[in-house]
């Protein structure tokens, strides 16, 4: 947004402000729709005047948190972790969004921009339209072997480009909500959402409307969307009316009753590990619900679920032997997680119910991220970890000692978000040479 564009907003909203608090204050009775008025206004223009920063492209504030830890870029890396393994980084990196794939020194290899307004010139189909880039949050990356990244923007539009930041593909119109993963047949598959506004009658029970419903997509290779499935129809289909309204109430939060936020493909290469379920089975986490379900392919039979012990999850994955990992934010209604202990990764057995704890939540092993955030498995038996909102990767072995870490500095005393983090060996890329003209 322009800077004068910015300016006059700003102060066109202060002037509204100054008027509608004197009209209602002035007002002989209180809690008339006026005062409300007034103090409804008040927060919009409070809110403007927390937005200036953004919007005049001073300071990031959507990204920003307190630093956890000191340094910048990568702060531990030890010999025992000296691996060749290349690193792919997404989050909010000098600047803008970005994904940036390094080796484990910090050198660069490549880099790309990630511009919501550059990608998508009609931006009204997102959520949330997007005022400027710092208003887009960027919310999973994927990469193929030849170099080509795959990514969502928050409740918005995905994309593909390709290792020099050419577009291959976009999803216009389409409301995907993050974290793209891929298929076995190439394409990808996402969470996605769509706000339903229909006479109550249409609307089948227990919900009424009008409210956010939570969608499986899948896209071809080429980035054309070919399946959609309903989560409240699932639900319903499965006899599980008593889950949806466990809340105890009947009208659904607009902002979501399952919140999902991610979808996984099980491979045939994992299928034998888990003789409960099938190739092609999808995984998804409800974060609302402290809820992991498997689902056969087309999303129509409920096979599995677990509640907790995880708080608002993220990033289930299957993993070999027939278990299930997954990040356990763990939210607790705190800045720092005091309440509640921090976040922690658990592996899930669904065949024997049992949890076991395999970092965080304990001392020595404190780190917080309320929401967002991922971890990954290493063959060594190590976890590469993400915690978004302490700005930083850090990768453990398996005694839990921190071998590698990477801090996404913004200023002395402040991150931005760093939302991903994934080890590659060199040998899954075909790419040798990096560099684009």
């Amino acid at each position: 947004m322009e800077r004068g564009k910015a300016i006059s907003i700003v102060a066109g909203a202060a002037l509204v402000v100054a008027g509608a608090f004197v009209a209602g204050q002035y007002s002989a009775v209180k809690e008339t729709r006026l005062h409300r008025a007034v103090w409804g206004i008040l927060d919009q223009g409070r809110t403007v005047v927390e937005e200036l920063p953004n919007l005049l492209g001073q300071e990031p504030v959507h990204f920003l948190r307190p630093a956890t830890r000191p340094g910048s870029g990568v702060t531990v890396n030890e010999p025992s972790a000296d691996r060749e393994d290349l690193i792919l980084l997404s989050g909010f990196l000098d600047g803008n969004n970005r994904a940036r794939l390094i080796r484990r020194d910090g050198t660069v290899l490549t880099d790309w921009e990630l511009s919501a307004h550059a990608l998508f010139p009609d931006l009204s189909f997102f959520r949330d339209p997007p005022a400027t880039d710092w208003n887009a949050i960027t919310h999973g990356t994927i990469i193929t072997p030849d170099g080509d990244i795959v990514f969502s923007f928050e409740s918005g539009g995905m994309a593909r480009l390709d290792r020099c930041g050419k577009t291959v593909w976009t999803t216009p119109g389409i409301v995907n909500h993050h974290s793209p993963n891929w298929l076995m047949d190439g394409g990808i598959v996402i969470s996605g959402g769509r706000y339903i506004d229909r006479p109550n009658a249409e609307i089948p029970w227990p919900f009424a409307g009008p409210y956010w419903e939570d969608l499986v997509f899948k896209y071809d290779a080429a980035g054309n969307k070919v399946f959609e499935r309903a989560l409240t129809e699932l639900f319903i289909e499965n006899d599980m009316e008593a889950l949806i309204t466990s809340t105890g109430f009947f009208r659904t939060r607009t902002g979501g009753e399952f919140h999902m936020n991610e979808v996984e493909e099980l491979s045939s290469e994992l299928a034998p590990d888990f003789p409960m379920f099938e190739a092609g089975d999808l995984m998804l986490s409800l974060r609302n619900r402290n809820m992991i379900v498997v689902t056969d392919p087309d999303v129509r039979t409920i096979k599995w679920f677990r509640i907790g012990p995880f708080i608002r999850q993220h990033d289930p994955d299957f993993q070999p032997g027939g278990t299930i990992t997954v990040f356990d934010n763990h939210s607790d209604d705190t800045p720092d997680g005091s309440r509640g202990g921090g976040s922690r990764i658990w592996r899930l057995d669904p065949e024997t119910g049992g949890a076991e704890l395999l970092y965080g939540g304990r001392d020595g092993q404190r780190f917080f991220s309320p929401e967002r955030s991922t971890h990954q498995m290493l063959p060594d038996g190590g976890i590469l970890i993400t915690a978004a909102q302490e700005g930083r990767a850090f990768q453990v072995d398996s005694s839990g000692r921190i071998v590698w870490e990477y801090v996404n500095r913004h200023d002395d005393d402040r991150v931005t978000w760093l939302h991903d983090a994934e080890s590659f060996d060199p040998s899954y890329f075909t790419v040798t040479d990096w560099r684009c003209d």
